[in-house]
C-alpha cells in the first residue's frame, strides 16, 4: 500500500513538474510579446514627445518676428529663425558630433524653402562615406561624401532616421530625428478661418488722402458703399491694414474715412476679412497622426 502511494506521489510531482513548465513557457512567450509590443510603442512616444518640443520651438520662433501681412503671391510671409549651433557629443573616438537635427519648413505652391544642415564626427577624417536608412522626405538628399543635408521638400513628417559614416576601417552610427513642419497663415473672413492665398484680395495701385479722406485706385472685385475694407502693403497710414468703411465708390475706386495724407502706391485690400489678425498654423505628422501649434499675431 505504502510501494502504491509513493507511485501516486511521484505521478503527481511529474505532473506538476510538466505543468509548470508550460506555465513558464506561456509567461515567457507573454513577456517576450509585451516587450515586443512595448518597445515600439516606447519608440512611438519618444518621437512624439521630441516633435511637440520641435514644433513648441518653430512657433515660439515665428512668435518672435514681427507682424507680416500675407497676400496670395506670399501666402507664408514667415521663417523658421536661425537655430544654434548643436553641441557636440562628448564621445571620443570616430564618432558623430551631431547630436540633434534643426527642423526644416515645408515647400508650398508660393514658396520654396531650402534645408541645410552637416553632419560631423567627432575626429575629422579624410575618405569618408555617410549613409542614411531609410530614405529621407522626397526632395532632403545626404551627400554621402560631405555628409551635408540639403533640399526642399512638401512632406510634413516627422521620422526616425539611422545615419551612419565610415571611412573603410572605422564605423560610426548614430539614430536622429527629423521633423518637417508645415506653415499655413490663416484671416478672418468675418464667418470662419481661411488661408491667406485663399481670400479675395484687391490689388489697390494707390492710395491719395486729405487727412480726412483716402481714395483708393484698384482693379478686382466690384466694391459697393459700405463694405468694410482692409488695406496694407506700406508703411504709409492709408495701407495701415486697419479695417475701414466704404463711404463712397467710383469707376476702379473707393473713398474712405481716413486721417492718411499724401499720395502713396502698391498695396492689396481686403474686402471681407480684417488683415490685421491672423492665426499662424505650424504642423507635422508622427506616426499618421498630425500634430499642430497655433500662434495667433495681430498688428501692432
Amino acid at each position: 500500500m505504502l510501494k502504491n502511494l509513493t507511485i501516486e506521489d511521484r505521478g503527481d510531482s511529474l505532473l506538476e513538474v510538466v505543468i509548470s513548465a508550460v506555465i513558464m513557457g506561456i509567461i515567457g512567450v507573454l513577456l517576450v510579446t509585451s516587450i515586443a509590443t512595448a518597445r515600439p510603442f516606447a519608440d512611438k512616444m519618444s518621437l512624439v514627445g521630441q516633435t511637440v518640443q520641435n514644433l513648441n520651438t518653430l512657433a515660439e520662433s515665428i512668435n518672435l518676428q514681427p507682424f507680416k501681412p500675407c497676400t496670395p503671391a506670399n501666402a507664408q510671409p514667415y521663417d523658421f529663425a536661425d537655430f544654434p549651433s548643436v553641441p557636440a557629443s562628448s564621445a571620443n573616438g570616430f564618432d558623430f558630433a551631431t547630436t540633434s537635427l534643426h527642423p526644416m519648413m515645408t515647400s508650398t505652391s508660393t514658396r520654396a524653402s531650402q534645408y541645410s544642415q552637416a553632419l560631423a564626427l567627432n575626429i575629422p577624417s579624410t575618405g569618408v562615406t555617410w549613409s542614411v536608412e531609410p530614405n529621407l522626405p522626397a526632395g532632403i538628399t545626404l551627400d554621402s561624401n560631405t555628409g551635408l543635408l540639403s533640399g526642399s521638400t512638401t512632406q510634413a513628417i516627422t521620422s526616425r532616421y539611422i545615419f551612419k559614416a565610415t571611412n573603410g576601417v572605422d564605423k560610426a552610427t548614430t539614430t536622429l530625428d527629423l521633423t518637417s513642419a508645415m506653415v499655413v497663415v490663416l484671416v478672418n473672413n468675418g464667418t470662419t478661418w481661411v488661408p491667406c492665398e485663399s481670400n479675395p484680395v484687391a490689388v489697390v495701385s494707390r492710395a491719395t488722402g486729405d487727412g480726412k479722406n483716402a481714395t483708393y485706385t484698384y482693379t478686382g472685385k466690384q466694391l459697393s458703399q459700405g463694405q468694410v475694407i482692409s488695406v496694407w502693403g506700406t508703411t504709409n497710414p492709408a495701407f495701415s491694414g486697419i479695417s475701414m468703411v466704404i463711404t463712397s465708390v467710383g469707376p476702379g475706386s473707393f473713398t474712405v474715412a481716413s486721417a492718411a495724407s499724401g499720395s502713396s502706391v502698391g498695396g492689396n485690400a481686403d474686402v471681407t476679412a480684417n488683415m490685421a489678425v491672423q492665426q499662424v498654423v505650424v504642423s507635422t505628422v508622427v506616426g499618421g497622426s498630425p500634430l499642430q501649434k497655433v500662434i495667433t499675431k495681430a498688428q501692432q
